[in-house]
């Protein structure tokens, strides 16, 4: 698997190096380390003294490391062997979940969160709290982002949820921390205790690169207020499902989808020979989703089971197979409540003893 090194990492280690050199272990960890920038960079000098030397170095070997799976490897484990304490090397993650399949609409935000991930820094964050009532699709807005922008992210893309938490009002920031910080490689002896320590392990392992975080179903901005990127490559996407809360993020509101998208969306999850077949009960049934993509989904689910709209074959007065005209199987509304004005010819009908008025 291809580790990225940070910049930061290895600007560091190489002072160290330089630093260290008077021991006998310095001294072997010199050489071993002058052989791998030789074999990196394919010069044969020594390593540079001053700092700004080794600044230099550091750029020309990260640049190199880009485009040498093989290369980053080796200089991985050489940070994991003999780096500095508490800077691991940083692996890609496991990235983010799947977007779904379908995905109605939402070209307005999904332009504004590209929109915030591509603008100049100006040294402000990329950071976009992304927020709706909950079941809207702002988990699927912001794993789409993810999907359509996966090159803009090469050094990867980290997903926390929150949700499953079992503590009240979600996780705290330390556990928060802790829970991003094992997706960016830190194995669980090298992660610090202290809040403070994971959120500056965190900036370190984030410099200079170029990576997405999504934190879902955040509660407060205390438990992600931390995590607001230094380095102009990261880009911070806040999932809150519910009212927004205070945090200096570009907001995104997510909406309910219109009646023509809601119905568009039914179509792709249930089929079009499902939606036919309900067709007198779409408008209702859209009216009653209320554009919401969770009710949406599930409505989809429930068409495959319910019987279809109008009489089935055969069925008729007289036939044995079905209700007579004007009896109560032919109200397609009859489950919500509602009646239709009883025709003239059956209203002539008596009403049993026991539906008469005393």
């Amino acid at each position: 698997m291809l580790e990225v090194v940070a910049l930061s990492a290895l600007t560091a280690f190489l002072m160290s190096v330089g630093n260290g050199a008077a021991g006998e272990m310095g001294k072997q960890l010199l050489l071993s380390t002058g052989a791998l920038v030789r074999r990196t960079t394919g010069r044969r000098t020594p390593l540079p003294a001053s700092p700004e030397e080794r600044t230099e170095l550091a750029g020309l070997v990260h640049a190199r490391l880009g485009r040498d799976a093989r290369l980053a490897d080796e200089w991985a484990l050489v940070l994991r062997t003999h780096g500095l304490p508490g800077t691991p090397a940083l692996a890609r993650g496991g990235g983010l979940p799947p977007a779904p399949r379908h995905f109605t609409n939402r070209h307005g935000e999904l332009r504004r969160l590209a929109r915030e991930a591509t603008r100049p820094a100006d040294g402000r964050p990329r950071v976009a709290l992304l927020h709706g009532p909950p079941g809207i699709g702002t988990t699927a807005a912001a794993l789409r982002l993810g999907a359509e922008q996966h090159a803009r992210f090469p050094d990867g893309q980290f997903y926390v949820d929150l949700r499953d938490a079992a503590t009240d009002g979600g996780p705290g920031p330390g556990a928060v921390l802790a829970r991003l910080l094992r997706q960016m490689g830190v194995e669980p002896g090298l992660l610090p205790a202290a809040a403070a320590d994971r959120e500056e392990l965190y900036r370190r392992l984030t410099a200079d690169r170029r990576a997405l975080v999504v934190v879902d179903h955040a509660t407060s901005p205390a438990q992600v207020r931390g995590l607001t990127p230094s380095a102009p490559g990261v880009f911070l996407i806040v999932v809150v499902s519910g009212r927004p809360f205070a945090l200096e993020a570009e907001r995104v509101e997510v909406g309910p989808l219109s009646d023509r998208h809601a119905a568009r969306m039914l179509r792709d999850l249930a089929g079009a020979e499902e939606v036919a077949r309900a067709r007198t009960r779409l408008p209702r049934l859209v009216r009653q989703c209320a554009g919401n993509a969770f009710a949406l989904r599930a409505a989809a689910a429930r068409l495959g089971t319910e019987e279809p709209d109008g009489p089935r074959p055969g069925a008729g007065p007289g036939s044995g197979t079905g209700p007579e005209e004007g009896g109560p199987g032919e109200d397609p509304e009859a489950n919500d409540g509602r009646r239709r004005p009883i025709a003239p010819r059956a209203a002539a009908v008596p009403l049993p003893s026991w539906r008469r008025r005393r």
